[in-house]
């Protein structure tokens, strides 16, 4: 599989950024560049395919607000049922 020239331009400047911050003398930036590079392959991958995980952070997050709001109600069933009423909302609304 050849890269497009977008995921090329994205390594170059993924490179050029990350020297640009090597060049700076400051804790918090070199703790930045540290994570930055760990996730250096899926940061340029994203450039081959654009695919985020913005659809199950959505629903981690409705998830979570679900449970903040019922306190993990009793009821087993009405609580699961709920959850997948709260995740598929848009479908529901028609």
């Amino acid at each position: 599989m050849t890269d497009s020239p977008n995921v090329q331009i994205a390594t170059q400047g993924f490179h050029r950024w990350v020297q640009q911050g090597e060049s700076m003398d400051h804790e918090t930036v070199q703790s930045t560049l540290k994570t930055i590079r760990n996730w250096q392959n899926e940061i340029i991958n994203y450039h081959r395919c654009r695919w985020t995980n913005a659809t199950v952070e959505g629903r981690h997050n409705r998830i979570n607000s679900y449970q903040r709001r019922r306190y993990f109600a009793g009821n087993r069933v009405c609580y699961k049922a709920g959850i997948l009423a709260e995740c598929n909302r848009h479908r529901l609304s028609g």
